[in-house]
């Protein structure tokens, strides 16, 4: 049997290509032809899965940003091939934090097809974890920007660089059709998975292949009080905080705010956005 490992070479800060040896190494033991190259070297993917023989398998190796970019190749072809991600791969694994598997491989084909997305000008930006609006955003800004990479400790100090730096703003929030105004909001997330921020807990009931998103709004609360608020999202249970977080679901879910803010997809960062659309 034949694998491909692909790579995404911005992915865990230099410990790639020591994890891709390892498991070449395993692999070819076991009797099997092994080939590795970049992930951002592919130029079309639908002609590189083409070019295939489909008892070929494919092995990704990259965080959540890689599978962000892997799922907006994927999202729109007919994937025949088997598609597997390392488990010890990448800097932000909230996807496989949210996969019920202890395997070294995790086959992803069913997790990067019917998934959501943000429609932008008529054109679908998919995203496999969630999209952040506000002060999360932000924080996956700060940890873009630096030097330590996006482990667990790194979110949280961030997180308080964050908190001490953002500002609180208004929404229209539109869920099914039916609409809320929320002042003083410090971030909203729309979640297609449990997890984000390497590791916490944002919403404990998503269910990554049901048919609906989880939203998160976390609004009139002191800038003090998030410093509390923060660390039991780790753990899942800031739904204590029921004054200050709350927790809705839907299909389609549209958000108006009053100003340009941070915007992240699966923890990549973009900025000056007031209004997003996203479909279930």
């Amino acid at each position: 049997m034949t694998y491909r490992i692909l790579y995404n070479p911005k992915s865990k800060r230099g410990k790639t290509f020591k994890n891709i040896e390892k498991l070449k190494s395993k692999l070819i033991k076991k009797g099997h032809q092994v080939s590795v190259g970049s992930l951002l070297e592919i130029e079309n993917t639908k002609e590189y899965l083409n070019n295939l023989s489909l008892d070929e398998k494919i092995i990704i190796f990259g965080g959540d940003g890689t599978l962000h970019y892997l799922a907006n190749e994927l999202a729109e072809i007919d994937v025949k091939h088997e598609i597997f991600v390392a488990r010890k791969a990448g800097t932000g694994n909230d996807f496989v934090r949210s996969i019920k598997s202890k395997t070294d491989l995790i086959k992803i084909n069913d997790y990067i097809k019917d998934i959501p997305y943000e429609l932008i000008d008529g054109k679908k930006k998919y995203f496999i974890n969630s999209v952040g609006f506000g002060l999360d955003a932000q924080v996956c800004a700060y940890v873009e920007g630096s030097e330590k990479g996006k482990t667990e400790g790194n979110y949280f100090k961030s997180a308080l660089k964050a908190i001490s730096k953002a500002n609180k703003f208004e929404i229209n929030l539109e869920i099914d059709g039916k609409a809320t105004i929320f002042k003083d909001v410090w971030f909203v997330v729309v979640c297609n998975s449990r997890y984000f921020g390497g590791g916490m807990k944002i919403s404990p009931r998503s269910v990554r292949l049901d048919d609906k998103l989880e939203v998160v709004v976390v609004n009139k609360v002191k800038r003090w009080m998030l410093l509390l608020i923060f660390p039991t999202i780790y753990l899942g249970i800031h739904k204590m905080f029921r004054r200050w977080v709350h927790f809705y679901s839907g299909k389609k879910i549209k958000i108006v705010s009053d100003r340009e803010n941070y915007v992240e997809y699966d923890g990549e960062v973009e900025l000056s956005k007031k209004e997003l659309i996203i479909f279930r």
